[in-house]
């Protein structure tokens, strides 16, 4: 019995050993492959990305505080919000095209930060519309 169980188990192992496995790498790759690697954009191009989202998210908090609540829909007066913030990402665009970056990587990442930015100013337009509605309920 004892050795009819370890032939089970050696023959189980054996064909578990020929069969590729759904989480195991590709022969081809190596140790460097799976790990992620450096950007390959220049310093003068991070720093310009990193330059042009600062000045987006900066008139994007200079027009939050020049925004007075008038009771649009706060979906469209987001949009018009950073439609107006919108040039201060030309440079990234710019920076990329210079330094060969895909052209979908490039709206990916300028995608990224535009969601970033309209959650960011629908949450405060939202706050602001809330308390709006608590000033005049208050007066009532």
């Amino acid at each position: 019995m004892k050795r009819y169980g370890l032939m089970m188990v050696v023959a189980l192992l054996a064909g578990c050993a020929g069969q590729p496995s759904h989480h195991a790498p590709d022969a081809g790759t190596t140790a460097a492959k799976k790990h992620r690697r450096a950007s390959a954009l220049s310093d003068e191009a991070k720093e310009t990305a990193l330059k042009a989202g600062r000045e987006y998210f900066g008139c994007i908090d200079h027009e939050l505080r020049r925004y007075r609540y008038r009771g649009g829909d706060s979906r469209h007066e987001t949009q018009a919000l950073l439609r107006r913030c919108e040039p201060h990402l030309q440079p990234v665009r710019t920076a990329f095209a210079r330094e060969g970056v895909d052209p979908r990587i490039t709206r990916r990442y300028l995608k990224h930060k535009r969601i970033q930015a309209a959650r960011y100013v629908l949450r405060n337009l939202m706050a602001l519309e809330a308390q709006f509605k608590a000033a005049q309920a208050g007066g009532e």
